[in-house]
């Protein structure tokens, strides 16, 4: 019988593959930073209970210290930008942004951070600063027209309001 596709370490676990972690600055809200927070503080407590399980839950221990080391990386590099009170003359980080399309479909989202902008958000939509929307609509004032680059292809959006 051939060995070429028998495990030697069959006992070992997988090492699951690191997070990618983006080069780009790692701005958060205050929100986003306390999210992460929790779900590393979940993620630890998860690790905790299972290191006392059998065999196979301690199997899902190594992806569990993956995203704690991710969770932690992406803490240290954190620039938590604090929100306005007053509706900026632009769009910028952590704002709310109103728009149209040239269809005349509503849109309104909120510019926050890489790794805030993949969670549910309180059914607030969020998109990343990051992101080609967000590229799109940062720096723009109300009433202006950009372009949405999509993969569908790009459409035309009027800026129609910004909030805090």
């Amino acid at each position: 019988m051939s060995r070429a596709f028998v495990k030697e370490d069959s006992d070992a676990p997988d090492t699951p593959p690191e997070r990618a972690v983006s080069s780009l600055p790692n701005y958060m809200t205050p929100t986003g930073y306390r999210a992460l927070q929790q779900w590393r503080a979940d993620l630890i407590a998860e690790r905790n209970a299972l290191q006392e399980g059998d065999l196979q839950a301690q199997s899902q221990i190594p992806v569990l210290e993956r995203d704690i080391r991710y969770c932690q990386a992406r803490l240290q590099s954190a620039k938590v930008i604090e929100p306005r009170d007053e509706a900026p003359q632009k769009v910028i980080f952590g704002c709310r942004v109103s728009f149209t399309d040239d269809e005349d479909r509503a849109y309104q989202y909120r510019i926050v951070g890489e790794d805030e902008a993949l969670s549910q958000g309180d059914g607030e939509a969020l998109v990343s600063w990051a992101s080609p929307l967000g590229g799109a609509l940062l720096g723009c004032e109300e009433g202006d027209v950009t372009t949405w680059p999509k993969p569908s292809g790009d459409i035309e959006i009027e800026i129609t309001a910004i909030a805090p």
